[in-house]
């Protein structure tokens, strides 16, 4: 069972009230319906949040850090929802975005209908390319990558570190264990990834272990799916455990990281289609400061990062505008007349 955001509203308001009778009250719901919620909650995210004492009901060491990053991600997401709309009102026209396939389709994705319900007039390109140099003059409005510019002309946003390190499937360790180090890879099947045929792979490089490479790719949405298919061991970035449960870190110790980095033309971002897109990349779909796996610090992966994915992302689409088939500027103007007349 994967808890929506409605679980973590359940256990917030047990968690600020102490008490399960006055979180039933404030809630309106039965006592025996908090508790089963609760207990729902504990199963689906594995740790235990609450425990029973004469003083009430009080919060474990884990129940504290979930309350914690989920009062964050609260105050966030409704301060980032407050941006995003705000940008929206007067948001229309087109924004060209190139990324890397990995986030392009790996990532971004997830954040497109929440994207496009509050900026209903933006008409979004999302290009996926694995050209890492931006050009003096580039395709694209906005341009994610890994390398940084030098270019004068360009601003330079620094949106996120990306960590990465090994991953395989639950279907892949049954049948093959883990490696307990870099050594013990030679008797694994390792997936890596080249941008060309003639380049060593990223995981050769970096451990040294080409002389057992299974498959090479230059995308690295294909190496993620084929790591998720059981094919093998992939260094993949650890926001993989956030939007796949079903992947395990294999040594969550080793690891490395890379800065992300959104480029664009200053006169770009004048337009409030390219504006708006932007804000919802820092404030939303890489907001560092609920989301651990983007932060400048090394998490190791946790089980609960799925959940805490979901759960942002259902409280990023539970705002919508009162008619999102209709553009903002014509609701206004109908919004005007009803007050007039």
């Amino acid at each position: 069972m994967i808890p929506n955001w409605d679980d973590f509203r359940v256990f917030m308001t047990v968690a600020r009230s102490g008490s399960y009778r006055r979180a039933a009250r404030e809630l309106s719901l039965s006592q025996p319906s908090i508790s089963n919620r609760i207990a729902r909650f504990e199963a689906a995210i594995g740790v235990q949040l609450f425990d029973r004492t004469s003083r009430g009901t009080e919060l474990t060491a884990d129940g504290q850090r979930v309350l914690n990053h989920a009062s964050a991600a609260e105050i966030s997401l409704s301060k980032a929802i407050s941006v995003v709309r705000e940008a929206s009102d007067n948001a229309e026209g087109e924004c060209k975005l190139g990324v890397g396939d990995g986030l392009g389709g790996g990532w971004l994705p997830r954040f497109i209908p929440a994207f496009l319900t509050h900026n209903p007039n933006i008409k979004l390109s999302l290009f996926t390319t694995n050209d890492r140099a931006v050009n003096k003059k580039p395709l694209y409005d906005l341009q994610i990558q890994y390398q940084e510019p030098f270019e004068a002309d360009l601003v330079v946003m620094r949106l996120a570190e990306l960590h990465f390190t090994l991953f395989a499937s639950r279907e892949y360790v049954d049948s093959f264990g883990l490696p307990t180090s870099i050594e013990d890879m030679s008797h694994h099947r390792v997936l890596d990834l080249s941008l060309a045929l003639t380049d060593k792979g990223t995981l050769a490089f970096w451990a040294g272990v080409s002389n057992k490479t299974a498959m090479f790719t230059n995308s690295s949405l294909a190496l993620g799916e084929t790591v998720r298919a059981g094919a093998g061991i992939g260094l993949l970035p650890t926001y993989g455990a956030a939007v796949d449960p079903g992947l395990l870190a294999v040594m969550p110790h080793t690891h490395f990281q890379a800065p992300v980095y959104v480029c664009y033309e200053r006169q770009a971002a004048v337009r409030p289609a390219v504006r708006a897109t932007l804000n919802f990349l820092r404030d939303c779909i890489f907001d560092r400061r609920n989301m651990p796996w983007f932060g400048e610090a090394y998490h190791l992966p946790e089980p609960g990062w799925h959940a805490l994915l979901l759960a942002y992302l259902a409280k990023l689409s539970d705002t919508k505008p009162t008619d999102e088939r209709r553009p903002r500027r014509e609701h206004k103007t109908l919004l005007r007349r009803n007050e007039a007349g």
